[in-house]
């Protein structure tokens, strides 16, 4: 009995290979789950993300490097000139010359001449010419012995030297002693001025 069922199979199934027999039941298709990733891969894939954490930090870090600013302390003294490209500020004292392409702060005491683009001036000792290709602001109590030269000069302090600028403002605790040379001047009451003034 059995032997027959197992003829019978095996003439059915080759009738079937041979194109003799067709079906007309649906094909069943079956799905598998995908296998779990393996422990390796899993580190791979840990090691792959804390790599792209670690480069947009950096990438972080240089784009805050690029907003560049120098700062001297207040104990700090540079015996020499200084030159920089970057925003400097400062708070201690520079026997030489100051050069920037960039913003100036000075809060301390410099030797020589001061170029910027604009010039802070608080409550600082300059000994030389201050140029400015933007503004120069001269807070009270700055001491500034030399001249002066900028597209706009706000002044509070004292100045002994000429000023050369297309705007001045002496506001009311301002002291200048020297010639001024300029477009348009504003003088606050309480100012004082001693020379010569050619408005062009």
């Amino acid at each position: 009995m059995a032997n027959r069922e197992t003829n019978n199979f095996k003439q059915a199934l080759n009738e079937l290979l041979a194109g003799k027999i067709t079906t007309d039941e649906p094909v069943v298709e079956t799905k598998t789950e995908p296998a779990a990733p393996a422990a390796a891969d899993v580190r791979t894939e840990a090691a792959e993300a804390v790599k792209e954490i670690e480069n947009s930090i950096f990438r972080d870090m240089d784009s805050a490097l690029d907003i560049e600013e120098t700062i001297i302390g207040k104990s700090v003294v540079v015996e020499g000139n200084v030159r920089t490209t970057a925003k400097l500020t400062i708070n201690g004292e520079v026997t030489g010359s100051v050069i920037s392409t960039a913003d100036l702060v000075i809060t301390g005491k410099v030797g020589g001449a001061i170029q910027g683009n604009n010039i802070t001036l608080n409550q600082c000792e300059i000994n030389d010419t201050v140029t400015a290709s933007n503004e120069i602001q001269i807070s009270p109590k700055s001491v500034i012995n030399g001249d002066i030269k900028s597209g706009s000069i706000v002044s509070e302090g004292i100045i002994t030297g000429n000023v050369d600028a297309n705007s001045v403002t002496l506001l009311g605790t301002s002291k200048t002693v020297g010639d001024i040379s300029c477009k348009t001047i504003r003088i606050s009451e309480g100012a004082s001025l001693k020379g010569k003034l050619e408005t062009v």
